[in-house]
């Protein structure tokens, strides 16, 4: 080889060198979580059939981006990842049933590092106690807590009981304890429009083996709707309803599923499975929703402002609903 050659080899050799290295950190980079930018994704136009006609709207910025919301013991608790702290970290705030702080918060670190950053479902059961989720770069923990020692302490420090991978799912989890003849199991779903799964295990398996994945801990499968954000279980009419975006991070929308004829079809499209499916114009990102009562449903958003929301659903004639919208 002469030395032209020689030069011409070493250039390309270091172009392919600098090429793979660019590829590997643009790869890298892909996988880092952009939830601190709060980017949403692109929008799109929807059928909307439904309204939420609100009767009250609160902005509680420090949730950062809400991810949930339930109603426990006559008090309402939303939870959120703060994105803009640092570092980072996930919590859970306590309220009045109209939506008044009572000034009580959990942190989710402990020994004063974060330890949730985006919690994904927050449930409890009388016999296996609290569980909450968390979903970060696709990969879902279910964390189970002593409820009462974590408002004590205000953080996770002493109130982890237990720590299981859902090695299971496709994206994330979203833990909501539920009931099919007679026994208690708990609920999770995937976000994503792929075959998305919404999976039953057996809290005892769970338990024992930490992983979703181990045999027995999924004891039914059942093919879902699309970006499913987090469950709701309503005891009396043994209904599930799948809080849903319409498309990836954007929209409102709600599908309410008879659980225990889910069950027996492994279809949420099955024959008698669906009970109602309701669709909202707005196109910013449902994270959560809860009855609060009867009549009235309590809505949670990622948004930075009005994320918490009570009102009346109402349906309208159906109706397109562009890019941006807000109601």
């Amino acid at each position: 080889m002469n030395n032209r050659q020689k030069a011409r080899f070493a250039v390309a050799t270091l172009l392919a060198v600098i090429g793979i290295c660019g590829f590997e950190a643009s790869a890298g980079a892909q996988q880092v979580p952009t939830v601190a930018e709060h980017v949403p994704p692109p929008d799109a136009t929807w059928t909307a059939d439904a309204v939420v006609e609100p009767t009250l709207t609160v902005t509680d910025a420090t949730l950062g981006a809400g991810q949930g919301v339930l109603v426990r013991d006559g008090k309402v608790y939303a939870f959120g990842d703060v994105y803009n702290a640092k570092p980072r970290v996930g919590v859970i705030r306590e309220y009045s049933l109209d939506l008044k702080p009572t000034g009580r918060t959990v942190w989710l670190r402990s020994g004063g590092k974060p330890t949730i950053l985006h919690p994904t479902g927050l449930t409890w059961d009388s016999k296996f106690g609290t569980f909450l989720g968390d979903t970060v770069n696709r990969k879902a923990t279910i964390y189970r807590i002593d409820w009462e020692r974590a408002w004590r302490d205000g953080n996770l420090d002493s109130s982890i009981l237990d720590i299981c991978q859902d090695d299971a799912s496709i994206n994330g989890c979203r833990p909501e304890f539920v009931s099919v003849g007679g026994r208690t199991l708990l609920a999770t779903a995937d976000y994503g429009d792929v075959r998305p799964e919404l999976r039953l295990l057996d809290p005892d398996r769970l338990l024992a083996e930490h992983r979703t994945s181990a045999p027995g801990v999924v004891v039914h499968r059942i093919l879902a709707g699309s970006w499913n954000q987090a469950l709701h279980w309503v005891v009396a009419r043994g209904e599930l309803i799948c809080v849903e975006n319409v498309i990836e991070g954007r929209g409102w929308r709600l599908d309410t599923l008879n659980l225990a004829q889910a069950v027996a079809d492994g279809r949420a499209d099955g024959p008698n499975v669906r009970i109602g499916r309701v669709t909202f114009p707005p196109h910013n990102e449902l994270e959560g929703f809860s009855w609060i009562e009867e009549t009235r449903g309590l809505f949670i958003t990622s948004s930075r402002s009005e994320n918490l929301v009570i009102g009346r659903i109402q349906p309208v004639e159906p109706r397109p609903t562009l890019p941006g919208s807000s109601q």
